[in-house]
């Protein structure tokens, strides 16, 4: 369903294209994308339009759009639970550790989507910390500094000299 959605999404907005232009935007292969398109015509998700020999327009049904819409509402509502349960990991995580206000706690990793709900739950309970990008700025090596990272290869570079915890782990 979900690479339906991203044929319907892209097709809501393109429907002068083809194939290889839905497999270039939406990531699938090509064959993915054919026999997708077939599946969504046979369940009257859209239609084709010929507008010559070398040209086909997919023109979503209002079927199609009642499926997209359901589709989005689904990934909403499956993203707001995974932000949840991340909130949650990061407040599990903080009582955990038990890291003191006058200390500080370092964030390592990609600025993405988990560092945006760190750096949300974080600045929420007023924890202390510094966002490190590249390792000239990592701190002195003491048992106490606590570097959170998100990403497995960050934590197998710093766990040798670091107490690194991968916050991904803490979702189990």
């Amino acid at each position: 369903m979900e690479r339906e959605h991203l044929i319907l999404n892209y097709l809501q907005n393109e429907e002068q294209t083809t194939q290889r232009q839905i497999a270039g935007v939406t990531g699938l292969s090509l064959g993915s994308v054919n026999l997708l398109l077939s599946r969504m015509i046979k369940k009257g998700l859209i239609k084709i339009e010929r507008l010559n020999a070398r040209t086909i327009r997919y023109i979503l049904t209002p079927h199609g759009l009642a499926e997209k819409s359901k589709l989005t509402f689904r990934y909403i509502k499956h993203s707001y639970a995974q932000i949840t349960h991340l909130a949650a990991a990061v407040e599990n995580l903080l009582e955990k550790i038990k890291v003191g206000k006058e200390e500080v706690i370092y964030l390592y990793g990609p600025q993405n989507e988990v560092f945006e709900v760190l750096n949300l739950a974080l600045s929420k309970g007023k924890v202390n910390y510094l966002y490190i990008t590249d390792d000239s700025r990592l701190p002195e090596t003491s048992p106490r500094t606590v570097i959170i990272v998100w990403d497995l290869s960050d934590e197998e570079k710093l766990a040798p000299s670091y107490r690194a915890i991968n916050l991904l782990k803490e979702l189990r």
